[in-house]
């Protein structure tokens, strides 16, 4: 499912134009993010899942091309893990 058919899912479900459901899902997307970026060290949303960063290193890699070296700089990256419900609703037909 890509980000349009996500906001044909909700405005269907919640019978709004698709314009005020594209809003909503934008804000919502805005607000995560500039929480992470802001130093937030969490952003979590109950029984679904929560956003943390991750501090990678700064480490030597290989160009496969030409195989020389090159320095890959420290970054961070997000990192989703999914909550309870989430991973139930995902386990439901398995047990």
């Amino acid at each position: 499912m890509n980000k349009a058919q996500l906001t044909e899912q909700l405005a269907d479900r919640c019978s709004i134009p698709k314009v005020r459901a594209a809003t909503y899902i934008n804000t919502l997307v805005d607000i995560i993010t500039e929480a992470l970026v802001d130093g937030e060290q969490k952003v979590t949303i109950s029984d679904f899942g929560t956003w943390t960063i991750s501090q990678r290193r700064e480490f030597t890699g290989h160009n496969p091309k030409t195989r020389s070296q090159i320095r890959v700089p420290a970054r961070r990256i997000p990192v989703f893990r999914a909550g309870k419900g989430l991973q139930e609703a995902l386990n439901k037909d398995l047990t």
